[in-house]
């Protein structure tokens, strides 16, 4: 039975899509990869960024105001 529907659909004629279906499909695709990427930018990297970031600011900020590096030796190791 397999082998009559696969020689029926092999026969029967299929349209061709419409000219802006390509289109179409790359702008709600390329809508939704931006909307899932900015999401996951803001939730996860721009965290990240600013806490590094900003113990860097305020790293400078204070060797500029005392003239000295803190010493780290004593702290635990992040894991």
């Amino acid at each position: 039975m397999a082998t009559d529907l696969f020689d029926h659909l092999a026969e029967e004629n299929i349209p061709e899509p419409p000219d802006g279906f390509d289109q179409e499909f790359h702008e709600r695709l390329n809508r939704t990869l931006l909307t899932v990427q900015t999401f996951e930018m803001c939730i996860r990297a721009l965290p990240w960024f600013f806490r590094h970031f900003g113990q860097a600011v305020v790293g400078a900020i204070r060797f500029t105001m005392t003239g000295q590096y803190e010493d780290t030796t004593n702290k635990p190791d992040f894991k």
